[in-house]
């Protein structure tokens, strides 16, 4: 097999190739992957070293506390032992995260790219139980904190899908803007313009094939009743 039609065979209809694509969508990803795991890194250490409510300044033996202990955990020890192992759950699992994204290989597989998405999802689940059980008192409050940051993720998720559509349907429907976004002057996603710029071009050899055709049908007849009569040759 010649090497010209090995790489036709990588490259799609489209003219890009999915390979560089998806390689380029794991480039951009891992860096917001690394800034939110550096992110939660950061805070997961500071919380762990300052519980919420801090530490006893002096020893206590009546009470039974003793100078540097946490305060929560000798008063609410159900919400510190919480806190701690959620807190912990998503500081190892930030410094796992930040550990995987400086591997090139661990790129190659899907499974792995999966197991990463999973490990960044009990970050955050993580990170959030963690805020909950540090900064509320009533099972009331936790409900109302989880049903909010829920109804937030969700909100999030459809208004990223609806955003895209609308970018889009403007950018195929807009020449000027899809220039502009071509150049970068616009804060739109690059895989949007991509999509956008090749559905502009598959329309456009659409209409010119539609119209070559319709101008075909024109010229010749259908038949020879159809046909015009022919002209006498002065």
């Amino acid at each position: 097999m010649s090497p010209g039609r090995q790489d036709s065979r990588r490259v799609p209809v489209g003219g890009v190739d999915a390979d560089e694509e998806r390689n380029k969508w794991f480039r951009e990803m891992r860096g917001w992957l690394m800034v939110v795991a550096t992110v939660a890194a950061s805070m997961t250490y500071q919380a762990g070293l300052n519980p919420p409510g801090g530490f006893w300044q002096e020893d206590d033996k009546v009470a039974g506390h003793k100078a540097g202990n946490p305060v929560l955990r000798d008063s609410i020890n159900f919400r510190y032992q919480t806190f701690y192992y959620l807190n912990s759950t998503a500081f190892v699992t930030s410094l796992v995260i930040m550990v995987l994204l400086m591997s090139e290989r661990f790129y190659r597989t899907e499974t792995k790219v999966v197991a990463l998405m999973v490990t960044t999802f009990v970050d955050l689940a993580s990170l959030v139980g963690a805020y909950i059980a540090g900064s509320t008192r009533f099972m009331s409050s936790c409900i109302y904190v989880i049903v909010i940051t829920g109804v937030a993720f969700l909100c999030v998720i459809a208004m990223g899908e609806v955003l895209g559509k609308i970018c889009g349907f403007i950018l195929k429907t807009s020449p000027c803007m899809l220039r502009l976004a071509m150049r970068n002057w616009c804060p739109v996603p690059r895989d949007v313009v991509d999509r956008a710029a090749r559905q502009v071009v598959l329309d456009r050899a659409g209409q010119r094939k539609a119209a070559a055709s319709a101008a075909g049908n024109k010229q010749r007849p259908c038949c020879a009743c159809c046909a015009p009569p022919p002209t006498d040759d002065v």
